[in-house]
């Protein structure tokens, strides 16, 4: 009958339906490859150990002094080393090899926490040395986290990278809802120096995975990049690239009044609740709870709302969370209140962290890692000493107020930012161009280089041919190029002249070597304009003077 599908017809149907459930990967496939599944119960025990110690160490400070500033100055001791150290960390995960550099970080915080353990234990540790090794503590942490989460992100295919960030941001939250609740019992029975012998071995155990894991070596044709002049191409790489500057822009905004929550919920917890270690314990814990929970649901979130709209709404949800922790009475509300902001902060960190690793390629990812926690944790640490000083001037209900209000002002200039996943073109190298013929050898540091690329237009198509060069000239400056310039010969109206200059020899080299699909594609959308019959001519020039 007409209008009703016949049987092949229906088991064609199923059959591509079953296809695409098969292609498509789950929110734990990632879990079933050896090494990620490996890391992330290690990262499981890092995490725990981390929060662990925030709320020990947050707890010992409120009976070491009454001064919130100083209380909010934890937040800013495990943060402010993310704003110094990221950025070089994202380098030295980029050029060295990261499992020695695990290696290293993680053996420095079971230092820090087996110090930590030995001092607080008989008492003997007072704020100054607290704030010293807490720092200790987050620098270890900074040092680490580029080259932790690329590993992580390298043991998945680009298709489930995604569900890869998931899963990371759900152990940092089954961590951050466990930690606290663990940190407050142990401290019950032994103290915060109970909770830091207890971190240590945590780290040691982490240690042991890293020792115990093997990685192939990544080698490479051409030399390593110099630090400073690699920490410039990671800067000049985001600010050329959209797909990776409006999520960093959206999470600075949203971690600014969002850090508010964290400074100064142990003031809340203690002056205006009056609650115990346990109870302290508990609103961390909400936090935590309401994390993991946000973090289940962004897999069913993900196939049905745009990532730009997940954002906002956890924006939204977040600011209805501070201004509910302002005037909330008791312990059950608050922590049901929290519960909604921990479900935001998830949801919202880990949709911008989707939109900032799907969209950019190996070779600079764990710089791009280190300038998303130089955004968060950054602006983590300024934030809490801000909303820390307002407090003590103001009090603490109507910091809380301010940030809810800034958070929705944020939310609201940030449209001019949107987010979006990207796509397998825009991480896929493509292949390297062929280097041209030279007339004798050239040094590889030999520099600056200029590159002309010359095209013949017909004159009617002019401005078209200018606007698909836009995002040729920002992909040359992502790539590495100081300058980029498009000039037209004033003596030929259809000659146009594209000129851009990179450091040395090398950097032409590697200049080549980052092409993508995607800036392939826009390559050929420009030379979709010459003339028929014509071809772009190369020139290369080595500056002598």
């Amino acid at each position: 009958m007409q209008g009703m599908l016949q049987t092949g017809d229906w088991l064609d149907c199923c059959a591509v339906l079953n296809q695409r459930a098969a292609a498509a990967p789950s929110a734990w496939s990632p879990l079933r490859r050896r090494t990620f599944g490996r890391l992330w119960f290690a990262s499981l025990a890092s995490y725990l150990a981390v929060w662990m110690q925030s709320v020990a160490g947050a707890w010992l400070m409120t009976s070491l002094t009454s001064s919130a500033f100083v209380v909010a100055l934890m937040q800013t001791a495990i943060s402010l080393p993310m704003f110094l150290l990221s950025l070089p960390a994202g380098v030295l995960a980029d050029l060295l090899d990261r499992r020695r550099l695990i290696l290293s970080t993680q053996t420095l915080m079971l230092t820090a926490s087996c110090v930590l353990a030995v001092l607080a234990l008989p008492g003997e540790i007072g704020p100054v040395g607290l704030l010293a090794l807490t720092f200790l503590l987050g620098s270890g942490m900074a040092l680490n986290g580029p080259a932790w989460q690329s590993s992580m992100c390298e043991a998945v295919d680009h298709t489930e990278l995604a569900q890869a960030l998931t899963l990371i941001g759900i152990a940092y939250n089954i961590a951050r809802a466990l930690g606290p609740a663990l940190a407050g019992g142990i401290q019950t029975v032994g103290g915060p120096g109970l909770v830091f012998g207890v971190n240590a071995a945590a780290y040691a155990w982490v240690v042991l995975v890293a020792w115990r894991w093997r990685t192939a070596p990544v080698r490479s044709q051409l030399p390593p990049e110099r630090l400073i002049s690699a920490i410039r191409v990671g800067l000049n790489y985001a600010a050329h690239a959209t797909a990776v500057r409006a999520p960093l822009i959206r999470t600075a905004a949203f971690m600014l009044p969002a850090s508010s929550l964290w400074a100064l919920i142990p003031v809340v917890g203690q002056a205006r609740l009056g609650t115990s270690a346990a109870g302290f314990g508990f609103l961390i814990g909400s936090l935590g709870l309401g994390a993991i929970l946000g973090g289940l649901a962004l897999h069913w979130l993900r196939e049905r709302v745009a990532l730009e709209t997940q954002v906002r709404t956890a924006t939204l949800a977040y600011g209805l969370t501070l201004a509910l922790a302002a005037v909330l009475p008791d312990l059950p509300s608050l922590c049901a209140a929290l519960v909604l902001g921990g479900a935001a902060w998830s949801i919202a960190l880990t949709s911008l962290g989707s939109a900032l690793l799907t969209s950019v390629p190996m070779w600079v990812r764990s710089r791009t890692i280190a300038l998303s926690m130089l955004a968060s944790q950054g602006f983590m640490a300024g934030g809490a000493a801000l909303w820390g000083a307002v407090a003590s001037h103001a009090g603490t209900e109507l910091a809380l107020g301010m940030a809810s209000g800034l958070m929705v002002l944020l939310l609201i200039w940030g449209y001019r930012h949107p987010v979006v996943l990207g796509d397998q073109s825009d991480v896929t190298l493509s292949p390297a161009e062929v280097l041209p013929p030279l007339s004798g050898s050239v040094p590889a540091e030999a520099g600056p280089v200029a590159v002309e690329i010359r095209y013949r237009i017909d004159p009617i198509h002019r401005e078209a041919f200018l606007r698909a060069s836009e995002p040729v000239g920002r992909l040359r400056r992502r790539n590495g190029a100081r300058v980029w310039r498009l000039y037209r010969d004033l003596a030929d109206e259809s000659l146009y002249v594209e000129r851009f200059i990179v450091d040395s020899w090398v950097d032409y080299q590697r200049h080549l070597a980052r092409s993508t699909v995607a800036d392939h594609e826009y390559e050929e959308r420009v030379r979709s304009f010459l003339q028929p019959g014509s071809e772009i001519e190369v020139s290369h020039y080595l500056a002598e003077r």
